[in-house]
């Protein structure tokens, strides 16, 4: 099945290229998620009529999304404090809600589809390093600093 996508997707293609996918794909994530749209005749005479409305809309997105991570840049690290056990372990995990929730202490709002954990939740006390992408082009790392409650 052959699709116009209307935003850059990973391992797909840039904003108004016209990609072969399999047919579920397109149907149950790509469509449903506003991604891409059918290609048909009469939707690609559409999309080229609104193909520079659509490269503004990326453009402004991108924008914001710069500001955002810097932003967050200024800031370099986070503090969480856990309760912990034997061996620096503590007690549960720090996870993406506990790094949100620091973070709007702060004044930044974040999404929680923005942060990654690479190595999964953070189960042990000291500085782990995380991942914020507010677009798929950008990518900031910043330190999470697991330390003990008093």
């Amino acid at each position: 099945m052959e699709v116009i996508l209307l935003l850059k997707v990973n391992k797909l293609g840039d904003s108004g290229k016209i990609v072969k996918v399999k047919s579920g794909y397109a149907r149950n994530y790509l469509i449903p998620q506003g991604k891409a749209i059918l290609a048909n005749q009469k939707n690609i005479e559409s999309f080229k009529a609104q193909q520079v409305k659509l490269k503004e809309e990326n453009i402004s997105k991108l924008l914001i999304a710069k500001s955002r991570a810097e932003k967050l840049k200024q800031v370099k690290f986070i503090t969480i404090p856990s309760k912990v056990g034997k061996e620096n372990k503590i007690f549960g995990s720090v996870g993406i809600r506990d790094i949100i929730k620091e973070l709007s202490k702060i004044g930044i709002k974040i999404n929680k589809k923005e942060i990654k954990l690479p190595n999964g939740v953070l189960r042990h006390i000291g500085e782990h390093q995380v991942i914020f992408q507010p677009h798929s082009e950008i990518i900031e790392y910043f330190i999470v600093n697991v330390i003990e409650k008093k």
